[in-house]
């Protein structure tokens, strides 16, 4: 994959989206330089800016989800911080998770005796993953002061789909990987039957904070280009894959865009303030049935390649 600034003549248009939290239309549209799914118009990072709302971030000392959610989040991030501790080496060392958030994931690792490490582009979004004690560099991953080799583990969960092009965050992630050192990135599968099907409605979609959306092929060539040997493939992240069958439903069925996802959020985080009582009351009605279907459904597909996220873990060879 080479680096790509998306020529507007090199664009075919895919379908029309709207941010769930503002209405505000966007497109996404394929590169046919690059081979990349990008939401189209392209926006200035001030005017990105305002499609993260006070909300959309977790406040120091608040919680962003229901108690039982992050309770269930806690229990997946321990998983999954122990299978990126036997892939570099089965022992805890330093590790950096780039656009950390509240720093939820790296705590899973600071309890396995890793020393923790973040980035953010904003002091909202580092504030509440100073609380919980990560060390936060704010800024841009190219100007953060670490060394070349610095750390045994590098984290892009769900982090890569918010760069325009994805190779300068990857091939710093190069950089600052020791030989032998592991990359975990995440996104969601544009590629997936879900997110084919319901196009605009896909829940993961999240246009215009998603920039950039990824098949399997296009995460693969982006890692390989930066120099990493992958190893590992996943299209199962319990998290997320049986809610978001269930909510991309509701979605395409014309209900208030993530009107079931908000009601998951506590009140002070909720995003959908369009969302009325009808919306969130069918949504209630409709998930249980649903999510019957959808959590065997999510099963299957993501044993079949085909989840709707998609988890790579790449080495950096020595």
């Amino acid at each position: 994959m080479e680096r790509c600034a998306h020529p507007a003549d090199r664009i075919r248009e895919l379908f029309p989206a709207r941010d769930p939290v503002t209405g505000h239309p966007f497109t996404v549209g394929e590169c046919h330089a690059c081979g990349l799914a990008v939401t189209r118009p392209p926006l200035s990072p001030e005017a990105l800016r305002a499609y993260y709302p006070p909300a959309y971030h977790r406040a120091a000392g608040a919680r962003r989800f229901l108690a039982v959610v992050e309770w269930g989040q806690r229990r997946v991030y321990a998983l999954r911080a122990r299978r990126v501790e036997r892939l570099a080496g089965g022992k805890p060392g330093r590790v950096l998770d780039v656009g950390c958030g509240p720093g939820a994931l790296l705590g899973a690792f600071a309890r396995r005796g890793w020393e923790v490490h973040g980035t953010e582009l904003d002091d909202r979004a580092a504030a509440a993953a100073r609380a919980a004690g990560v060390q936060v560099h704010v800024g841009a991953l190219e100007e953060a002061p670490w060394p070349a080799g610095h750390f045994d583990a590098i984290v892009l969960w769900h982090a890569l789909e918010h760069f325009a092009d994805p190779l300068p965050p990857l091939e710093q992630a190069h950089r600052l990987l020791r030989p032998g050192g592991v990359l975990m990135a995440g996104v969601p599968n544009f590629g997936s039957p879900e997110a084919r099907l319901a196009k605009g409605g896909w829940f993961h979609l999240d246009v215009p904070r998603h920039l950039t959306h990824f098949t399997p092929a296009s995460l693969g060539a982006a890692v390989r280009a930066a120099g990493l040997e992958v190893v590992r493939a996943s299209f199962l992240a319990v998290e997320y894959d049986t809610f978001s069958l269930v909510q991309s439903t509701l979605n395409v069925l014309g209900l208030r865009p993530n009107a079931l996802y908000d009601l998951l959020r506590t009140r002070s985080a909720r995003l959908a303030a369009g969302a009325g009582r009808s919306d969130r009351l069918v949504s209630l009605a409709l998930a249980p049935p649903l999510a019957l279907v959808a959590f065997p459904a999510s099963l299957v597909l993501a044993a079949a390649g085909l989840g709707s996220s998609l988890t790579l873990h790449a080495i950096k060879a020595r």
